[in-house]
């Protein structure tokens, strides 16, 4: 059975291209036979899963490596807190919302975290 690789993104989508390079990375990591991945946004990062469309503020499209994870049949997650804390942010449908406790539970049963 392959690894659990749980790629983490606490960065805005707007202020750099990390964003881009996190989720670029984590349909990368499909690529290896049996790899589950789950994309994890906490903090900031959730802005990356909500309905802004960040291309529209000339920053990097996140729409294509978003709809790719889902059809790879990997996980979307973002942590609940940090979207209350936004008001008006409202995730994207095929997104979980885990609370800080599911949060921690998944990055310490990961095989491997990449953090962004």
């Amino acid at each position: 059975m392959g690894k659990q690789v749980t790629v983490l993104i606490r960065r805005p989508p707007l202020t750099s291209e990390k964003t881009a390079e996190a989720l670029r990375v984590a349909v990368g990591y499909t690529l290896a036979g049996g790899q589950r991945v789950t994309a994890c946004f906490v903090g900031d990062g959730v802005y990356a899963v909500g309905t802004l469309r960040p291309a529209v503020a000339g920053a990097p499209d996140l729409e294509k490596h978003l709809v790719a994870l889902k059809a790879l049949g990997q996980r979307l997650v973002a942590d609940a807190a940090a979207v209350r804390q936004r008001p008006g942010l409202t995730l994207r449908p095929d997104v979980e919302a885990l609370e800080l406790g599911e949060i921690l539970n998944l990055l310490t049963d990961a095989d491997m975290v990449v953090p962004f």
